[in-house]
């Protein structure tokens, strides 16, 4: 299976985890500390699944573009859809922070995979 296609079920699959894992967040600590916690988890998660992808890879954080998009498709596409249907105040709480959340961590996960990989290369 190519990596892009890899990351694209896995940004399927983060919609449908922190979907759940965000509403029991939020039901059972509080709105706005479990919509944090859900963010945190939420930038762990794509910076996990990015550095699994781009691992081995010194130019990750540059040449893995099309691989980091399909990762973050589903919640870009999530967020457009919400910017069409929602009000201000909910694309400002909950949309930024998605869209801080998953390109965030996805971009840090591919540069600690390229500092990996280079650092491996160095002492090979």
């Amino acid at each position: 299976m190519s990596k892009a296609l890899m990351a694209f079920f896995l940004g399927l699959l983060s919609f449908i985890l922190f979907m759940f894992v965000g509403e029991a967040a939020m039901y059972h600590i509080g709105e706005a500390v479990g919509l944090f916690v859900a963010l945190i988890l939420m930038a762990a998660y794509f910076f996990i699944c990015q550095f699994l992808l781009s691992r081995g890879n010194p130019n990750a954080h540059r040449k893995d573009w099309p691989i980091m998009l399909a990762l973050d498709s589903v919640p870009l596409l999530l967020v457009f859809i919400m910017a069409l249907a929602e009000r201000r105040e909910v694309i400002l709480s909950q949309g930024l922070g998605i869209l801080i959340s998953c390109c965030g961590g996805t971009l840090a996960g591919a540069v600690a995979a390229s500092v990996a990989a280079r650092r491996r290369q160095r002492r090979q």
